[in-house]
């Protein structure tokens, strides 16, 4: 079964090998012509959305002139209607349509459109352009325009004309007499297919086709070439978004053989859809030019991949051979070095170009335990360079010595140190052997061998080093019989402390290298080693240097053992401690300073321990509590206190362990002889590395201080009701602006108590804006000056008038102003009562406009804001015309009614910001500010005459009325306010001379 399979696993190989270039081919053509196929339909999805958006455009285009038409025609409507009523009806249609007449100025006079002109009851009175009567008495268009007294044009669905029988669309207006009442309309006929027919400003293909389209009755007018078409058969539908564009259209069934690209566009306010179609050959002509080359170029790159593909088939079967040949050689050699124990390679030479000097060695073979040790498995590294691949080969171990075996034909052998990337170290025995045009290289690790011999030597390194560095006095004496005493080891420590060298002192025996005297001569000591086999300690050794100086020092003596149990040496370890000494002695001396200091201090001294026992009292302590120091050590010292004030004590130890924040607070001790003492107590803990260690305290007695605050207190309470009683609001703050004093009144007004608004600032009770106002008033009092003013405020909500009295209050010295005394009165009341009677004397009181003297103030005020700001700003001088004749017809009460309700139009009419009002008789002004032009001021004059014109009803008589206004401008004048308002009446004047029921308007002086 296994001899059957591998000649089918070796045919399948070279079936394989055969095959791959040619399928390789193969997949590159499908490819290839798969992204042209691809490419080519996305460009002809391109080009047909260009197509439809270029149809999209033209329909635009064709929508927008069609627009343009109808709302002409819809203007003409409306200026024949207000001319007609303008008139009292007696324009008519040859005076309307005559040339460059009205309907020129709106409508192209070679249109001719037909126009009828009908009564109230349908029946046309006067036509032009060759309308045809119909009977429109009952047809829902003309029953529309009856009904409904709105001023907008009807636009009827396109219908078929039965005289002309042609399709039209009829746009109609309603008319109206002088009572308002309805008195017939003026229609107007379009043919759709003028649109069509008479327009040149697309520019379509010669099979270009343009359609109007009615989407309710199915009516279509349009226009291909000079062929025109009118049909109610042609049926359009939106394909949808999948496969085209959301604004393409489809004609079904297709007006001629010619396919086309349809796109449309709505008319806005007509049931009208403009539609276009360019020819599809004609839109798509470059995209079929381009498919044409993108697959010529596709066939002839085809057919060269094709050749190129037997090309490399060929190549391919010459190569494989050479391969063949030369996996046989290399299992050859590989079969020689794999059994080896050491790591082999084979590295031949690599130049950069025949000729050049070798740059690199190429792996030619490697066996496994040599890519082990490279840390690269073997398939990584056979045919690459190996400088790249292996770091350590350039340099003088390896890289040069290979050049040097090359060059000579001489072998190399040698050991050395690697570092490995993870930090270890590898040692090798290298031998390097000369092969044709390269080396081989054989290599075996002895890093075991290597390891130990260097840690032994690191070993005895390292305790030499500690030895010598340490910063005690290290010395190791022998313990042999045969040389008893000598010394082996003296450290730079013991060179330094005792003023003897090494080399004075090892080698020889402690009896020969020190005096007599010298401290670490001592037999007895060599002997209870030898004796007790154990540590012996000395505290307080005495050690006597050469210089006569006495040092002392802290020594230990531990014997050594050999193998055999046995006392090999006695190694000596000892400490300088006489700076320790001396350190000692002095704090002792400087505790006992600080004992005196204490008990020296005007303030009772006291310290405690973690668990809160007293360790320390001093005298004060002592005299100000009664209890004698040796009765407050311990848990004693609490005895001192007042029993109802231990649990405050108690409880501020407790937060003083949590939070480490010092206490302070004023308590109460118990004399021994039964008196109260008051006493101001400070603690503080001991932290040591952040934990406590202990508490510091601190007593000072200020009972004499306590009686005089409170008589002090009682001395402040009878002054506050004194100032409580008072009905304003007092205050007092110091020359640093802190309060330090409020009455009652101060603090309900403010919102504050007398605990939380004392010790604060004047900034710190109100916010800053406020401050900034009072910042400078509280500046000049501090300067000695006495002030009185009115202070705005708001409280909860309310806006309130303070009048505010500051007091400067000069200090002992009579040189500088200690503060300041403030009395604060709310005159709210009386500010409104005086704003109330100014206001009613600026107050009309038939209309409840502003009168005269307002309207003086207001104007002034408004032409002092436009010179400021450079805004435009304008005045109306109105005067109500006919009114006398009212008057005298219908009484005053009736005259007096018209005004009212003439001024209550008015504000009607005008802006929420113009000011109206009535200087007297049937005279009324207007001020508008911040206009833009004067235009806007034009329109504004136009609407108050149209507004005018509509009939007062005043308790059942109906009056009819007009207005006349004169319009002036101003910016940046220098004039008053009379010569503004001159200008307005004398163009009032003009109004009232040209005909009266219009305004005249002046230039705007620049």
């Amino acid at each position: 079964m296994i001899a059957t399979t591998k000649p089918l696993q070796r045919l399948a190989r070279n079936i394989y090998r055969i095959s791959l270039v040619p399928l390789f081919a193969l997949l590159l053509l499908i490819v290839m012509w798969g992204a042209v196929i691809y490419q080519v339909g996305q460009e002809q999805a391109n080009a047909m959305r260009d197509a439809v958006a270029g149809s999209q455009s033209l329909a635009r285009t064709l929508a927008d002139h069609t627009s343009f038409i109808l709302r002409q025609t819809d203007h003409a409507t409306q200026l024949f209607k207000l001319k007609y009523e303008g008139s009292d009806g007696g324009l008519r249609l040859n005076e309307f349509t005559r040339r460059q007449g009205l309907l020129d100025s709106v409508l192209p006079s070679k249109l001719e459109l037909p126009i009828a002109l009908l009564d109230a009851h349908g029946k046309v009175i006067d036509s032009a352009n060759a309308y045809l009567p119909e009977k429109l008495a009952h047809q829902a268009l003309f029953r529309a325009l009856a009904a409904n007294p709105a001023d907008t044009a009807l636009v009827d669905t396109p219908m078929l004309d039965a005289g002309s029988k042609h399709w039209t669309i009829r746009l109609a207006r309603r008319l109206n007499d002088a009572q308002g009442r309805f008195a017939g309309a003026i229609i107007i006929l379009i043919n759709p297919s003028y649109f069509v027919d008479d327009y040149d400003r697309l520019d379509l293909d010669e099979h270009g086709a343009l359609m109007l389209v009615a989407p309710d009755i199915g009516l279509t007018v349009g226009r291909i070439g000079e062929q025109l078409i009118i049909s109610d058969r042609i049926d359009f539908r939106m394909p949808g978004p999948h496969r085209h564009a959301p604004e393409e259209l489809v004609i079904e069934p297709p007006i001629d053989a010619i396919a086309r690209i349809y796109s449309y566009r709505e008319l806005p306010r007509y049931p009208l859809l403009a539609v276009v179609g360019v020819s599809r050959a004609v839109a798509l002509a470059r995209f079929e030019h381009r498919r044409h080359l993108y697959f010529g170029a596709l066939i002839a790159a085809s057919l060269l991949i094709a050749g190129f593909t037997a090309l490399l088939t060929r190549q391919s079967a010459r190569l494989r051979r050479s391969i063949r040949q030369a996996k046989e050689t290399q299992a050859l050699l590989r079969a020689a070095h794999q059994g080896s124990l050491d790591a082999v390679l084979l590295l031949k030479a690599w130049r950069s170009a025949p000729g050049k000097p070798v740059e690199d060695f190429i792996f030619a073979d490697i066996n496994e335990r040599a890519a082990d040790m490279l840390g690269k498995p073997r398939s990584e590294l056979l045919g690459k360079r190996a400088l790249p691949l292996v770091p350590l080969l350039p340099g003088e171990r390896f890289f040069k010595r290979f050049m040097l075996v090359m060059e000579t034909g001489q072998p190399l052998e040698g050991e050395f140190e690697l570092s490995q990337a993870s930090g270890g170290t590898r040692w090798l025995r290298h031998q390097v052997v000369p092969i044709t045009d390269g080396v081989a290289v054989t290599s075996r690790d002895i890093s075991v061998r290597k390891h130990d011999e260097l840690a032994l030597q690191d070993n005895r390194s390292f305790l030499q080093s500690l030895i010598e560095n340490l910063p005690v006095l290290v010395y190791v004496k022998s313990a042999r019989p045969d040389n008893f005493g000598q010394m082996e080891v003296w450290n730079k420590a013991a060179e330094d402390i005792t003023g003897y060298l090494a080399a004075d002192v090892i080698g020889k025996t402690d009896c020969v290298a020190f005096p007599p005297d010298f401290g670490l001569h001592d037999a007895d000591d060599d002997r209870a080693i030898l004796a007790q086999r154990g540590v012996i300690e000395h505290t307080d050794k005495p050690l006597r240097l050469r210089d006569g100086s006495l040092r002392y020092l802290h020594a230990v003596s531990v014997p050594v053992f050999d193998e055999r149990q046995q006392v090999e040496h006695i190694l000596c370890i000892a400490e300088d401690i006489s700076r320790r000494r001396q350190q000692e002695l002095e704090l002792r001396q400087k505790q006992a300073e600080l004992a005196a200091v204490t008990d020296a201090s005007p303030l009772g001294l006291v310290r405690l321990d973690r668990q809160r026992r007293c360790t320390y009292a001093n005298r004060t302590f002592e005299a100000i509590t009664g209890l004698p120091r040796a009765a407050a050590l311990g848990a004693g010292w609490t005895s001192a206190l007042h029993p109802d004030d231990y649990p405050l004590m108690h409880a501020a130890l407790e937060q003083l362990t949590r939070s480490h924040a010092p206490f302070q607070s004023t308590l109460r001790c118990l004399h021994r002889d039964g008196k109260l003492v008051w006493v101001s107590v400070k603690i503080a803990p001991i932290l040591v590395d952040g934990l406590v260690e202990g508490y510091v305290g601190s007593l000072d007695d200020i009972t004499t201080l306590r009686e005089s605050e409170v008589a002090l207190l009682e001395s402040e309470a009878r002054l506050r009701t004194i100032a409580d009683t008072v009905p304003a609001m007092i205050a007092y703050i110091d020359a640093d602006q802190v309060y330090r004093f409020l009455n009652l009144a101060y603090e309900r007004d403010f919102g504050l108590t007398g605990r939380h608004a004392l010790g604060l600032s004047v900034r710190d009770t109100m916010n800053e804006a406020r401050y900034r106002a009072v910042a400078p008033y509280i500046e000049r009092v501090l300067a000695g000056e006495t002030l009185s003013f009115e202070e705005e405020d708001v409280k909860e909500g309310i806006e309130r008038c303070m009048e505010v009295i500051y007091i400067p209050q000069i200090g002992e010295d009579k040189l500088q102003v200690a503060g300041f005394h403030v009395m604060r009165q709310d005159i709210t009341a009386q500010n409104r009562e005086k704003q109330r009677l100014l206001k009613l004397a600026q107050v009309d009181a038939l209309t409840g406009l502003s009168n005269r003297a307002g309207f003086q103030q207001r104007l002034s005020d408004a032409m002092h804001a436009s010179r400021q700001q450079q805004h435009l700003m304008a005045v109306m001088y109105l005067d109500i015309d006919r009114f006398k004749s009212v008057n005298d017809t219908h009484g005053h009460g009736t005259g007096d009614a018209l005004l009212r309700a003439f001024a209550q139009r008015l504000t009607q009419t005008m802006r929420a910001t113009d000011v109206v009002a009535r200087l007297g008789g049937d005279e009324f002004t207007i001020i508008m500010e911040q206009i833009t032009k004067p235009d806007d001021a034009a329109v504004l004059a136009e609407k108050i005459v149209s507004a005018m014109q509509q009939p007062f009803e005043l308790d059942g008589i109906s009056v009819r009325i007009s207005a006349s206004i004169g319009l002036a401008f101003y910016r940046d004048e220098d004039i008053s306010p009379a010569v503004l308002l001159q200008r307005a009446d004398m163009l009032l004047y003009q109004a009232k001379q040209d005909g009266k029921n219009t305004y005249r308007a002046g230039v705007l002086t620049t």
